[in-house]
């Protein structure tokens, strides 16, 4: 259960980064990868995205899939 949540913790960390890599990197795993009571955990951080004209379109799409 740690690894879960760690995972979680580090994908909060990325997605709320300065750096477009680390966001556009962390969207994507979030998008492909993440089991969706994970993404679940991560709505705060999608929800603020998709405020951000460069992020909206994949946060959107992210939400969407939850």
């Amino acid at each position: 259960m740690h690894q879960a949540e760690d995972r979680v913790a580090l994908l909060r960390q990325a997605l709320r980064s300065r750096d477009a890599w680390q966001v556009s990197a962390a969207l994507d795993y979030v998008a492909e990868r993440l089991d969706p009571g994970q993404r679940a955990a991560l709505v705060p951080e999608l929800d603020e995205l998709s405020t951000s004209p460069l992020w909206a379109s994949a946060a959107r799409e992210v939400l969407e899939g939850i």
